[in-house]
């Protein structure tokens, strides 16, 4: 029997695109597939053969705002980050409220991410819906190191780690309840706090969309299945400007000159120069040709003219990052996914959130260097980085890690095992 499924994602393209692809396996096994993500994305849900549901903001529009660029431009404490991340929902909570009451009640299922799943908890209970939750990186508290992106202790299994991640789930739970509060206010429930959040995360089937290979399925979440990647939706496909790109490449591989993939996505910054200036800067002083992603910074503006640099904006990483022979990347969940599968060496500078650990986490799998962090970077550390990679006496074995932990992880089926998981709740 058909059910009727809805994928709540809150987020910009990275976390939507890889939900647009689970959507895909739901909608060939017999489900009516709904996405809600922001008006940014109705082309890239619909696309897909989705219907499109939209929560009325634009996130780029909200990336653009001082409270968006102060939260994505990169900070030196995770107390910065949290509270440049309240000054944005404090602004922008309206609109997801809005969504998330009007236009979830027709699902059978509520699959949420993160940021909704305390609304649609309430929501969903509630109403008598199903509820799923889908994570594209390992939020959840485990004793288990490599299984927990807040685990101090990454190579042990320990309590520590545990309560770690719980303390910081409880820290973040101001924020995550944002929209959660306003929901229960209009229910008519109860106040609720961190323990039950946290108690209620346990009881919810949850999907993880990455690769065992690189994160180990967690021992003690039950609730948690480690599914395989979901390969971001019209990620493989070639850009209608290829040629121009083609030609580049072949030309810095004629002069010797290794090519580097740069680009942070939609991580924004106040100045956009001098980022542009950074990432030039570090090629020339490796001896790379530089592939610039503009990103939502508009880092293009600053780079025009320059016969050294192919600029690009949105390329499929599954078309382009097979072409390079380093990737440098902000270590975004769905980007450090496409790396992995391009089978190349990365460079991760992390700027907020779970980026850090999947900094890590690459470089402990062998194919990435040491994590960078974005505040304070300088043009030569990151050079140093990129001739690591590329010329530096470890250059090989890099690569040949990224090919080795590309083939393990291509010889998963993650949509199609998160869609039998899913139709378990039946």
């Amino acid at each position: 029997m058909s059910r009727r499924v809805q994928l709540v994602c809150w987020g910009s393209r990275g976390d939507v695109a890889p939900l647009v692809s689970l959507g895909r396996g739901l909608l060939a096994a017999g489900d009516s597939v709904a996405v809600m993500a922001a008006r940014d994305f109705e082309g890239l849900v619909t696309g897909a053969g989705l219907d499109f549901v939209p929560f009325d903001i634009d996130v780029r529009t909200t990336a653009d705002s001082p409270e968006g660029r102060s939260w994505l431009g990169g900070h030196r404490t995770l107390f910065g980050e949290g509270r440049a991340l309240q000054r944005v929902l404090d602004r922008f909570a309206a609109p997801l409220v809005e969504g998330l009451w009007e236009r979830t009640g027709e699902a059978d299922l509520l699959v949420s991410g993160l940021l909704t799943v305390d609304a649609c908890l309430s929501l969903a209970d509630a109403r008598g819906q199903d509820h799923a939750l889908a994570l594209l990186a390992p939020l959840l508290p485990s004793r288990h190191g490599p299984s927990s992106a807040a685990a101090p202790l990454r190579g042990q299994d320990t309590a520590l780690n545990r309560w770690a991640g719980e303390a910081v789930l409880t820290s973040s739970y101001r924020l995550l309840q944002v929209p959660g509060a306003q929901v229960r206010r209009r229910l008519g429930h109860r106040h609720t706090g961190p323990r039950w959040f946290r108690r209620e995360l346990t009881r919810t089937p949850t999907l993880l969309g990455v690769s065992r290979h690189v994160v180990p399925p967690p021992p003690d979440q039950p609730q948690v299945q480690v599914t395989g990647y979901w390969p971001a939706w019209d990620d493989a496909g070639a850009p209608s400007d290829a040629a121009r790109i083609e030609h580049d490449l072949a030309r810095a591989r004629r002069r010797g000159r290794p090519v580097a993939y740069l680009g942070f996505g939609s991580m924004t910054t106040g100045d956009p120069a001098g980022t542009a200036a950074l990432l030039t800067d570090a090629a020339t002083l490796a001896g790379v040709h530089p592939v610039v992603h503009a990103g939502w910074s508009g880092l293009d503006r600053h780079l025009t003219g320059r016969a050294d640099v192919t600029v690009v904006d949105h390329v499929p990483h599954g078309w382009l990052f097979p072409r390079c022979d380093v990737v440098v990347h902000h270590g975004g969940a769905g980007t450090t996914g496409a790396a992995v599968h391009s089978g190349v060496p990365q460079v991760v500078v992390a700027h907020m959130g779970d980026q850090p650990f999947w900094a890590g986490q690459v470089h402990r799998c062998g194919a990435a260097t040491p994590p960078l962090r974005r505040s304070g970077l300088r043009a030569g550390t990151l050079a140093a980085a990129l001739r690591a990679v590329t010329t530096g006496p470890q250059a090989g074995l890099l690569s040949r890690e990224a090919r080795r932990l590309a083939a393990l992880t291509g010889s998963e089926d993650g949509v199609g095992t998160a869609v039998r998981a899913l139709h378990h709740l039946r």
